[in-house]
């Protein structure tokens, strides 16, 4: 495992970063540059979605241009407009769209050198798995990650099955009912790190 020194804030982010959100912008390139995924567990209101559009700023400066930035946010319904809006005013240089079949298919194979984000809710990550599945994403975050506590539920086998080079959980309840969550969760971002789920149990019961 690499320390790298800790980049500059992307040219391209429109905001003042406090201290503790620079932190978190420093941690997810550090896994980002060690091949690892993670999850960043603030509490709510602390700026979770500004860290990660910086990361995705990072991240997009850092790809050929013949491949662009191709991330996937998978967050709750009410949340989308939030990435929306977020997006456009803090990271404007980052394209963003709603999931629509049609469209967004349309948009992933234009290839016109923007970095684009697709945001989508966790129904339509499960009603449409094979889509998702198909496509090569850069990064994906699942924004509000609680959606996916429960390891045998079908949107938690779906977004595991998503192929992601890079992977981060974005949650400030990171332990909502029972230990397993947090499996679930890492199940997801860094597959294998808490061993398997009858030994998670039996190890932490």
């Amino acid at each position: 495992i690499a320390a790298p020194q800790r980049p500059a804030l992307p040219a391209g982010l429109r905001a003042q970063l406090r201290p503790y959100q620079v932190e978190g912008f420093h941690f997810l390139t550090f896994l980002s540059t060690n091949g690892l995924g993670g999850v960043l567990a603030d509490d709510m209101g602390l700026g979770k979605t500004l860290q990660a559009l910086a990361w995705l700023l990072w991240l997009a400066g850092r790809q050929p241009a013949d491949a662009p930035l191709r991330a996937l946010v998978i967050c709750p319904k009410s949340v989308v407009g939030n990435w929306e809006s977020e997006t456009v005013r803090f990271a404007p240089a980052l394209g963003v769209m709603r999931f629509a079949p049609g469209p967004t298919k349309a948009a992933l194979a234009a290839h016109d050198g923007r970095p684009l984000i697709v945001v989508a809710n966790y129904t339509q990550l499960r009603l449409n798995a094979k889509f998702f599945h198909g496509q090569a994403w850069h990064a994906v975050i699942l924004d509000e990650a609680q959606f996916i506590k429960n390891p045998g539920s079908k949107v938690a086998h779906v977004a595991r099955e998503l192929p992601g080079e890079h992977r981060l959980v974005l949650t400030g309840t990171p332990i909502e009912n029972r230990l397993l969550d947090l499996w679930s969760l890492f199940a997801f971002s860094l597959p294998g790190l808490l061993g398997t789920q009858a030994a998670f149990k039996r190890h932490y019961a």
